[in-house]
């Protein structure tokens, strides 16, 4: 609060002294004294405050502390990915046990780099952190390890890749909402970014991402000082990438033009220097070809680990399918039984239901119809050239009364599986 200059105070003292001569040299009663100059200096101090309820409502209420806005991000962030993976039945019957190993090495950095980049920070122990893995083999795992996992990499630095429909999108969702289960108050808040919209030779990540945040929190647009004609004003969104309260989870650098994938990685580089988290999700040949310039120069993600997903396992595929038709000695799970008993073989069908894409939509559309033709036609021999037959896809997103799958866009045409 600004205080009262002092050539204020010796006017406010004059004119009091005045008046008190002026009262006594007339004669009144000193009864009243009191009063009156009570009056007097309540008439003073009227346009003081006058001037302070105007400004009040010129600035406004104080905007809300950083931490407090990612508190409430974190919020937002955890209600979407909840309804999300509702809507794409990442819990129906049960989550699908995807199982990683390590990524080849010579897609990352090598774990000796990590372990010694991490000890190199700014305030860590020079004792290696009991949390980290030993080695890069310790980053296998499945399902719900994936918290643990991306723990256990000293940078917290990690590249998930996959063949296509392998699960990458759906284990981001899974390690993002863990990490909201995990995060103290006011800590950073994971946020997923689709890259298929960002365009690296236009737009800086950090710019980018800032207007990501913005779109989908329009509470973010606020600025961050009282006053917006101040110097040095940005949003809250821009604030919160600038104190690191957010998580970068990007997805898809594969779904970006290959022009621009080898800039995208070396923007990734510069924005998001190796001593902040982050995880970053491709296609795997995609991403292998992303690494060497045209100059022949390789491009690692710096101070990233990586895992690959593998196929599903053929007889907890099996379970699946017969958990969600209501059990194994139920009519419609024996209806999968001439499906199941070629899983594991190199039939067809068990290249098809080898991804949680192709398990999904198998379930989804042939359930829908449990057709003597809807299951012969795992076994056509025209499946053998893909692993997500077209016809499948187009069935699941033909709207038929219902919603249409959640890989459809509002045109009723498939999106690239993840």
């Amino acid at each position: 609060m600004r205080r009262v200059p002092k050539q204020v105070g010796l006017l406010y003292a004059v004119l009091v002294g005045a008046f008190l001569a002026w009262y006594i040299a007339r004669g009144h009663k000193v009864d009243y004294l009191v009063i009156v100059v009570s009056a007097f200096i309540a008439l003073l101090t009227l346009p003081a405050a006058v001037v302070a309820v105007l400004r009040r409502g010129k600035t406004g209420p104080a905007p809300a502390r950083l931490g407090d806005r990612a508190d409430q991000l974190a919020q937002a962030v955890r209600q979407q990915w909840e309804a999300e993976a509702r809507l794409r039945r990442l819990n129906d019957p049960f989550p699908l046990p995807v199982a990683w190993e390590a990524a080849n090495a010579d897609l990352v950095e090598s774990w000796t780099h990590l372990k010694e980049l991490a000890e190199d920070w700014p305030g860590q122990s020079p004792e290696t952190d009991p949390a980290w893995a030993l080695s890069s083999a310790g980053l296998a795992g499945k399902g719900g390890d994936i918290i643990q996992v991306f723990e256990r990499v000293p940078t917290r630095r990690l590249v998930d890749l996959g063949d296509p429909g392998a699960g990458k999108a759906m284990l981001l969702i899974r390690l993002l909402l863990a990490l909201l289960e995990h995060r103290p108050s006011g800590g950073p808040v994971p946020v997923l970014f689709p890259l298929a919209s960002w365009d690296p030779a236009r737009r800086d990540l950090y710019t980018w991402m800032a207007e990501q945040l913005a779109q989908d929190h329009p509470a973010l647009r606020a600025p961050t000082l009282a006053d917006p004609a101040q110097a040095g004003t940005g949003t809250q969104a821009r604030a919160l990438l600038a104190q690191r309260l957010v998580l970068p989870i990007l997805d898809g650098l594969d779904e970006l033009p290959e022009i621009l994938r080898t800039r995208a990685l070396h923007a990734i580089n510069q924005a998001l220097p190796a001593g902040q988290p982050l995880v970053l999700s491709s296609r795997t040949t995609e991403y292998r070809s992303a690494l060497t310039t045209p100059t022949g120069v390789t491009v690692l993600p710096d101070g990233a680990a990586g895992i690959r997903l593998l196929p599903l396992d053929p007889a907890k595929a099996a379970a699946y399918l017969e958990r969600d038709a209501g059990g194994p000695d139920t009519k419609a799970a024996a209806r999968w039984r001439r499906v199941t008993a070629a899983l594991g073989a190199a039939a067809p069908v068990s290249q098809a239901l080898s991804t949680p894409l192709g398990l999904f939509l198998a379930r989804t559309v042939l359930v829908s119809t449990w057709s003597a033709r809807s299951m012969s036609v795992l076994s056509a021999s025209s499946m053998a050239t893909t692993p997500v037959p077209a016809d499948w896809e187009r069935s699941a997103c033909d709207d038929r009364g219902g919603n249409p799958a959640p890989w459809c866009n509002g045109s009723g045409r498939s999106v690239q599986p993840r």
